[in-house]
């Protein structure tokens, strides 16, 4: 079986003082598929075929925004005032898409989701549309305006991140993730090397299960954390409403398909952006693996800073003792005890 993930902080010698299981050598027999995939690929042409919905999703997603927002169809004119509705539909449509796909095209078996994982999933997913996203999105013009606006009215970057053609939006969006994930990478990888950033982040890890909607399944301290990145970056870039919006498409499309329970393969849109092998690697049970891959959407500087795993085998996810936890529990992981924390 895989070792046991533990305390981020517990590496090397420390790691043997509390007893913790490392991974089998060589010599042992091979660990036992717990779950073996579900989906077989029957062909090469099978699985270059999966290399394609991801680059077409986010693709299309992305310049159904701009299109709307060129075409002046996302305006209060045009929309009476209602532009939001819009704009919701637009980003949160595909993810209902993806989850019936899960129940079609499943890569795992035993991560197919019952109905009190949907109704978890969904109070998640609520009250990061309606809490949490709202609140990070406000930083650019509410609580700490001012300090933002000095941010943009200083900055050191001689370019300004706004087009009014689809080409250009989406340019302007894939920049804006890009640099921002080189904020989040280094906040994630930190996460899993220091107790009290693990904390935050160990609700995410606690899941049981890959799936679309998981990818919101994250602590309310970790999205104040986490989402920091993006407002930085859209301040130093003095980025428009309309890149931001094409920007939001990509990140939420991204994220709901590297967390997805679907067979898709690594392509050539994955030798930049992060695929679901590569980010269900890095939910893995095993602690080694789970300390890979670090980007949610770009994977590039996972690649450049040498925690790149382009693996593609994982017998389980989770954290742990790889039990799935109460809800209860998964809001109080960030007040626990140590010792706590490594019984769960």
């Amino acid at each position: 079986m895989d070792s046991k993930k533990t305390d981020p902080a517990m590496t090397g010698e420390n790691m043997k003082d509390h007893n913790v299981a490392l991974p089998h050598s060589g010599s042992e027999e091979p660990a036992e598929v717990l779950d073996p995939p579900a989906y077989v690929y029957k062909s090469e042409l099978t699985e270059f075929l999966w290399t394609l919905p991801q680059p077409i999703i986010a693709l299309t997603m992305m310049s159904a925004v701009a299109i709307a927002i060129t075409g002046g169809f996302m305006s209060p004119e045009a929309l009476q005032g209602d532009a939001d509705l819009l704009t919701g539909f637009l980003l949160f449509s595909p993810l209902f898409i993806i989850l019936a796909a899960e129940r079609i095209w499943t890569k795992k078996k035993g991560w197919l989701l019952n109905w009190r994982d949907y109704i978890e999933d969904a109070f998640w997913l609520f009250t990061a549309a309606y809490i949490w996203i709202p609140l990070i999105t406000d930083y650019y013009s509410t609580p700490i305006e001012d300090a933002f606006g000095w941010v943009r009215d200083n900055s050191f970057i001689p370019v300004t991140l706004e087009a009014s053609s689809v080409p250009g939006l989406i340019l302007c969006a894939v920049i804006v993730q890009t640099t921002s994930e080189f904020l989040y990478y280094w906040i994630h990888r930190w996460s899993h090397s220091y107790m009290l950033l693990w904390r935050t982040h160990a609700t995410h890890h606690h899941i049981t299960k890959m799936s679309a909607m998981r990818s919101n399944r994250t602590h309310p301290t970790e999205f104040l954390a986490l989402s920091f990145s993006t407002p930085v970056v859209l301040a130093l870039f003095g980025a428009s409403t309309e890149v931001i919006a094409v920007s939001a498409a990509l990140g939420f499309i991204n994220g709901w398909i590297t967390h997805s329970n679907l067979p898709l393969r690594s392509g050539i849109w994955n030798w930049y952006f992060t695929s679901p092998e590569h980010h269900q690697l890095h939910h893995s049970h095993n602690f080694d693996d789970s300390n890979k891959n670090f980007g949610c959407g770009i994977i590039i500087w996972d690649k450049i800073f040498g925690t790149f795993s382009d693996s593609s085998h994982i017998e389980r996810c989770g954290s742990g003792t790889g039990k799935q936890l109460s809800l209860y529990d998964q809001y109080m992981l960030m007040f626990y005890s140590n010792d706590r924390l490594k019984q769960l």
